[in-house]
């Protein structure tokens, strides 16, 4: 009998073992999962600047206003120069916020696919925007060093719009991303490909204008930097779906947390 008691105390002990490892567990993932969708929140700002703010719709995305080019009403970016090898209009790296550095570039089509020297406010059907951006980084309990890449496409431009679709690829890394929240530092490096699938966009442009639909898949590798977990690496999948609000969700893992697109923070997950 006392063998049977100290065999019930022992396997107690050991299930009492097994259950406080995964509450430990669970909340190091729920952590990690928030410390993910923070970074993607950063990375949805700079996707939904490209949407809603490239040089050839409305005004130039880097703060320099466009010029009248030929025809009627055409615009044509000023600080920029068309690349008649690439067939792309070709912009200057601009410096933001100290030592981040943006580069893009421009390329757009007619709706026979001909390439076109400048964007045509009637007669352009598509357009195409290479980016990279690189540098520091910070936002709110989060900063890190970015280095960013997005080759997206955008469909609807022939004629008078309302709307036009973005679809592409891309890629983000993020080292030293350091996450002060929850009373505690932890630091990741970051590699991730994401996918842009259908993400709709109200014209014109405004402030007050959001995404109304589509998705953005981020398929991340984390490795950790520092802890009891240096070195290891884990895999997430993040996904940003669009409501035509300022308060877009990312989904990583079971968690689902609003970002608000305006401010690029994260809010508290929920199931």
């Amino acid at each position: 009998m006392r063998s049977l008691i100290r065999c019930g105390a022992l396997t107690c002990a050991v299930i009492l073992g097994a259950c406080s490892q995964d509450t430990t567990g669970t909340q190091a993932t729920a952590l990690l999962n928030a410390d993910v969708a923070t970074v993607v929140a950063d990375n949805t700002g700079d996707d939904v600047d490209i949407m809603r703010e490239p040089v050839f719709f409305v005004a130039m995305p880097i703060g320099a206003g466009p010029v009248l080019g030929p025809g009627t009403g055409d615009l044509s970016p000023a600080s920029c120069t068309y690349n008649s090898t690439t067939q792309r209009i070709e912009c200057p790296v601009v410096t933001r916020s100290g030592s981040l550095t943006v580069t893009r570039s421009y390329a757009f089509w007619d709706a026979n696919d001909v390439p076109q020297n400048h964007y045509d406010a009637l007669l352009t059907a598509k357009a195409n925007v290479l980016t990279h951006i690189q540098g520091e980084r910070s936002g709110e309990f989060w900063s890190g060093s970015i280095d960013r890449t997005r080759d997206m496409t955008v469909t609807g431009l022939l004629g008078t719009e309302t709307e036009r679709t973005w679809n592409g690829t891309g890629t983000s890394s993020v080292t030293r991303s350091r996450h002060t929240e929850s009373g505690e530092e932890r630091s990741y490096d970051l590699s991730c490909t994401l996918t842009v699938v259908n993400v709709v966009v109200p014209v014109p442009h405004d402030d007050l204008r959001f995404p109304t639909s589509g998705t953005i898949t981020h398929n991340c590798t984390i490795t950790f930097d520092g802890g009891p977990r240096d070195g290891q690496t884990v895999q997430r999948t993040a996904t940003v779906t669009f409501n035509g609000t300022a308060t877009a969700t990312v989904t990583v893992g079971d968690r689902t947390f609003d970002i608000n697109l305006a401010t690029r923070h994260r809010g508290p997950g929920r199931p």
